[in-house]
């Protein structure tokens, strides 16, 4: 008895799987060069609203940033005489990083300093990056839009998709040039 309702289930559910719906329209799966079109229009789109995001917070607490290649902003404001970091340099930072809206999402006071090899790490591009403009004993503000961040899938735990990221960091040591 069991294996023929087991047999007649399967046979409904084939049946429905099989079946098509004359009332129903499937949606067009779009071409790859479509496809690459939508991507570029939504990644534009994506990249002027946090342009205008880090505008409007750049206005309203007036950092005097400069802009590298990338669209990392950054800040040195206690310069030093340092040592400075290399593209595969092991640094050793004081941080914080926030969300523009002031959101702590990460801090050496809870977690302690960290220790990491620029370009061997799967820490942000732009903390990367803004280490290198960096000397020891120095400390910076980087505003860094989602792409050099953790971009569309945030880091999972305390950082959305599509933060913009503020850092407030203090190179302490470079272990390793």
């Amino acid at each position: 008895m069991l294996s023929g309702r087991f047999r007649f289930l399967w046979v409904v559910i084939f049946f429905i799987a099989c079946s098509s719906n004359e009332n129903t329209k499937q949606t067009p799966v779009p071409d790859s060069k479509n496809l690459k079109e939508q991507m570029v229009r939504v990644n534009k789109v994506q990249t002027y609203n946090e342009d205008s995001q880090i505008d409007d917070f750049l206005k309203r607490y007036q950092y005097p940033v400069n802009t590298t290649a990338t669209g990392l902003r950054y800040y040195i404001y206690k310069k030093t005489e340092g040592e400075q970091p290399g593209a595969h340099s092991i640094v050793k930072i004081n941080y914080n990083v926030k969300l523009l809206d002031g959101t702590v999402c990460y801090s050496s006071d809870s977690l302690g300093a960290l220790e990491f090899q620029i370009g061997k790490t799967d820490l942000p591009v732009g903390l990367q990056e803004g280490m290198q403009l960096m000397k020891t004993g120095e400390q910076a503000i980087f505003i860094s839009p989602s792409k050099l961040g953790y971009g569309l899938t945030g880091d999972g735990a305390e950082i959305p998709p599509n933060a913009v990221l503020f850092y407030d960091v203090k190179l302490l040591r470079v272990i390793k040039k």
